[in-house]
């Protein structure tokens, strides 16, 4: 295949993804012109997105049927993220609250992202070997067992955020393959359970304040709530047009806390205003048509079983940050994929795109 029908085949995955690491090197440039940083959080973001596009190239190239061929090789990608995730609760980095990430220095490494793309390579091999059967409740178990173990990992963490990933991931996935209504139920139920005890038991205090002050926004307004209310107020004054790069009053004067990670999608609505958002959205609307496309035509269902995982990650953290941003969802830590600064996710998401390429060009 030469590169223009290369291009032309996936035209809408890269003309997503320009969109979106446009947006997200234009703001993180801007965000650093009124502070004293020398633009290094964009230099940094710039240098992830050459290292996660080397990691696309070299897996669109990797056949992932020996995933399905060969259970081994799912169960020992699962297993090595596993053991990552329990070393980190020995030798982890602390930060925000949350034991993470492996320092090495001049780069870090946060495991429970390369666990979510192992969790979703396993779920499509049982699922497409089981789809059949998928309603037997020793299956349900067996893969709910696969899926909570690195979900209790990230508790002690604690990283609430990507329990929920994980949990969503896991749950659209069995309810896609004919999961029976009353087992959906049951799952349900176990869940509320398992997270009511969760909530009173390991979650540390500022996490379950945050969750209070979702409930009740007006318990501390200046204090649970106040990263929140900032982030609505910057993303009403951006109006139509936005603010101009650089102008954003919340942004640019610090009102807004974690305005390059948990919150850029406000920092984008209101320097860039609603045409900002509109180009952020058809970034991602062309990412998960392609999505759709990919799904129409491919050859085997565990195929089809890997990019609805990979879909399920992607749009869940888009509508968690951007619903967390607005008020509608509480802030549980979550970046806005392929925007916010930071290494681990945004190769790991490269790396996700690399193998739908591969899927899409076989």
């Amino acid at each position: 295949m030469s590169i223009k029908d290369y291009l032309f085949k996936n035209w809408k995955l890269f003309t997503s993804l320009f969109i979106l690491s446009s947006l997200s090197l234009l703001m993180l440039a801007s965000l650093s012109m009124n502070r004293y940083e020398s633009l290094s959080s964009f230099y940094r973001q710039l240098i992830f997105l050459i290292v996660s596009f080397v990691f696309l190239w070299i897996f669109s190239k990797i056949d992932f049927n020996i995933f399905k061929n060969h259970s081994s090789f799912s169960l020992i990608f699962y297993v090595s993220c596993l053991i990552m995730l329990g070393m980190l609760l020995v030798v982890g980095q602390t930060t925000r609250g949350i034991t993470g990430w492996f320092n090495f220095g001049f780069f870090s490494i946060q495991p429970v992202e390369f666990m979510k793309i192992s969790l979703i390579v396993l779920l499509a091999k049982i699922l497409y070997d089981k789809k059949s059967e998928i309603w037997n409740l020793v299956n349900i178990v067996k893969t709910g067992f696969f899926v909570g173990l690195p979900c209790v990992l990230a508790l002690l963490q604690p990283d609430l955020g990507s329990v929920i990933i994980m949990f969503f991931i896991w749950l659209i996935m069995l309810v896609l393959c004919d999961l029976r209504v009353r087992h959906l139920i049951i799952i349900l139920l176990i869940i509320f359970s398992i997270g009511f005890v969760g909530f009173k038991y390991v979650l540390r205090d500022y996490q379950r304040n945050r969750l209070i002050s979702f409930v009740n926004p007006e318990l501390d307004p200046s204090g649970l709530n106040y990263n929140q209310r900032q982030s609505i107020v910057a993303i009403g004054s951006g109006k139509l047009w936005g603010k101009g790069l650089g102008w954003g009053t919340q942004t640019q004067l610090q009102f807004l806390p974690e305005a390059k990670t948990d919150f850029i999608f406000a920092s984008i609505a209101e320097e860039l205003g609603l045409i900002g958002v509109s180009v952020l959205l058809l970034g991602f609307w062309l990412m998960f048509s392609y999505f759709w496309d990919v799904i129409m035509f491919a050859k085997t269902n565990f195929s089809r079983l890997i990019v609805i995982g990979l879909w399920i990650k992607i749009f869940v953290e888009m509508v968690i940050n951007i619903g967390a941003n607005v008020g509608l969802l509480p802030v549980i830590g979550i970046a806005l994929p392929f925007v916010s600064l930071g290494g681990s996710h945004l190769i790991v998401d490269f790396i996700m795109l690399g193998m739908i390429l591969n899927i899409n060009n076989r």
